[in-house]
C-alpha cells in the first residue's frame, strides 16, 4: 500500500479552502439578516412615527370638521334668507311710512304751537 501524501495535502488543503468558504458564506449571511433586521426596525421605528404624527393631524382635522358641520347645522338656508330678506324691506317699508307720518305730525304740532303763540 502507496499512501500518496501529495494527494491527501491536496485534499487538505481543499477541505480547508471549502471550510473558509463556508464560514466566510455563513457569516457573510448572518451579517447580512443582522443589518436587514436593523434596517427593518428603522422603518418600523420611523413608519410608527409617521402614523402617529398623521393621526394626531386626523385627529385635529376631525375636530374641525365636526365644529364645522355644527356650525353649518344651525345656518339658515338660502330660502329662509331669502325670506329674511323680504321681511326686512317691509320693515324698512313700514319705518319709511312712520317716519313720513312723524315728519307730518310735527309739522301740524308746528303750526298749532304757532298759532298758540301768536294769539297771545
Amino acid at each position: 500500500m502507496n499512501i500518496d501524501y501529495e494527494a491527501g495535502r491536496f485534499w487538505l488543503g481543499v477541505l480547508n479552502a471549502l471550510g473558509t468558504v463556508a464560514v466566510f458564506g455563513y457569516t457573510w449571511f448572518a451579517t447580512r439578516d443582522k443589518d436587514n433586521a436593523q434596517h427593518i426596525k428603522a422603518v418600523e421605528e420611523a413608519l410608527s412615527q409617521r402614523i402617529a404624527a398623521y393621526s394626531l393631524k386626523m385627529t385635529d382635522l376631525n375636530t374641525k370638521v365636526v365644529g364645522i358641520e355644527q356650525t353649518l347645522k344651525y345656518m339658515p338656508s338660502q330660502d329662509e334668507i331669502s325670506e329674511l330678506q323680504g321681511d326686512m324691506k317691509a320693515i324698512k317699508a313700514n319705518q319709511e311710512a312712520t317716519q313720513r307720518e312723524w315728519h307730518t305730525i310735527r309739522q301740524s304740532l308746528n303750526r298749532i304751537e304757532d298759532f298758540l303763540l301768536k294769539a297771545k
